[in-house]
């Protein structure tokens, strides 16, 4: 199992979506766990660049993302 932990930092929005069209909306300073083991992508709606912090934790030789 894989976890992921980001904080948000100068991003004004950051919709993340799942394939089943599952959606979560955030916003400058909020902490989020990641999706993990499934796809999904993120964009960030706001005019500025964003900046993201993460942590990741896992299993050495096991991937880290699901690629479609």
């Amino acid at each position: 199992m894989i976890a992921l932990c980001a904080f948000i930092g100068l991003l004004v929005a950051l919709t993340v979506i799942t394939e089943k069209n599952e959606t979560l909306y955030l916003k400058a300073g909020e902490a989020i766990v990641e999706v993990v083991g499934k796809w999904h992508y993120g964009r960030n709606d706001g005019h500025e660049p964003a900046e993201i912090v993460v942590f990741y934790a896992g299993i050495e030789g096991q991937p880290i993302t699901v690629k479609k």
